[in-house]
């Protein structure tokens, strides 16, 4: 039988400020194309997610089209928070390392598997630190 190896995840939340409400719209923190993971931390839970590109991400929950359930969702719980003063804070991965058998090495956010990696072991890391996660 052949032992797994251990890889770990290294990665640090970057905060980059709040959501709010202009004119009736979602309005994000100032981000970039980058790749990377994003959390929105809600007053009693987060939600994590991962992209190719944040800025455009961000967009689509400020303007979500009719057959993006999850944008709409999202969209919906945002102003429905904002609407109660309720602070939404936006936190963002744009670099992160893996460590496999001592060797730290960069991971590529541009490549989808390793976004999800982060993506999953943050998720892991609120459910294990006994925080509602929003992610359905």
């Amino acid at each position: 039988m052949q032992m797994a190896t251990a890889l770990a995840v290294e990665y640090e939340w970057i905060a980059i400020g709040f959501v709010h409400v202009a004119d009736s719209r979602l309005v994000f923190p100032a981000v970039g194309e980058q790749p990377g993971a994003y959390r929105f931390r809600l007053p009693d839970r987060v939600y994590i997610g991962e992209t190719d590109r944040l800025k455009r991400r961000f967009q689509h929950y400020r303007t979500p089209g009719p057959t993006q359930p999850t944008n709409l969702r999202l969209n919906s719980l945002l102003h429905s928070l904002l609407s109660s003063d309720v602070a939404v804070a936006v936190d963002v991965v744009t670099d992160a390392l893996v460590d496999h058998e001592g060797r730290r090495t960069p991971l590529d956010l541009s490549h989808k598997p390793a976004r999800l990696l982060v993506e999953n072991a943050a998720l892991t890391i609120e459910r294990l630190a006994g925080r509602h996660v929003e992610n359905l």
